[in-house]
């Protein structure tokens, strides 16, 4: 009789160590599944994050795009000097002096896009100069800058923190262009 509760305690045994091997091999081949489903996982919340940010941005570049449309075949007087506006606002903003700005129509060959143009004479130094463009590109227009000429102007002394500061002026001529889409009717 002791010989069967032996032989019965040997197959328990057996078994649990049968069923402790499987159970092991089981985890590990689902925990690999599990970290390969991760990293898809990760690869593809990465994909939607930058789609996500190029959408955005498309977003931006499509409401340039609508803005700039137009049924008329020229510049409107006051989208000119609302361009004016926003520009010398913008130089104000920068504490940039504005020797002139002056709008110029051009005829332009293409049938389908207007144009307008600007020029711009700014006294300021690099670091305004800039800003200015870095702003001046987020404008919601579609511009081309044609011609940036910079030249200095003198040597400014202004009292800062310490007792006097050498600020090197720059006079910039910037030639610049707006541009409208024409809508095909």
């Amino acid at each position: 009789m002791r010989e069967k509760y032996l032989i019965l305690f040997c197959v328990i045994i057996l078994t649990a160590l049968c069923f402790f091997y499987f159970s092991t091999i089981n985890i590990k081949a689902n925990s690999k599944k599990i970290v390969a489903y991760d990293k898809r996982i990760k690869i593809e919340q990465e994909k939607l994050n930058s789609a996500k940010v190029l959408n955005e941005q498309l977003q931006e570049v499509s409401k340039v795009i609508v803005q700039s449309m137009t049924k008329e075949a020229e510049f409107t007087p006051d989208e000119v000097n609302s361009f004016i506006k926003k520009i010398a606002d913008l130089a104000d903003r920068y504490k940039i002096a504005v020797h002139s700005i002056f709008p110029k129509v051009i005829s332009t060959t293409r049938k389908n896009l207007i144009e307008q143009q600007y020029t711009l004479i700014l006294n300021c130094t690099f670091i305004q100069m800039g800003q200015f463009l870095s702003e001046l590109e987020s404008f919601d227009h579609i511009i081309n800058i044609k011609t940036l000429d910079v030249s200095p102007l003198r040597k400014d002394k202004k009292k800062g923190i310490n007792d006097v500061e050498d600020v090197a002026l720059y006079k910039i001529t910037l030639e610049l262009s707006t541009f409208k889409i024409i809508k095909e009717v």
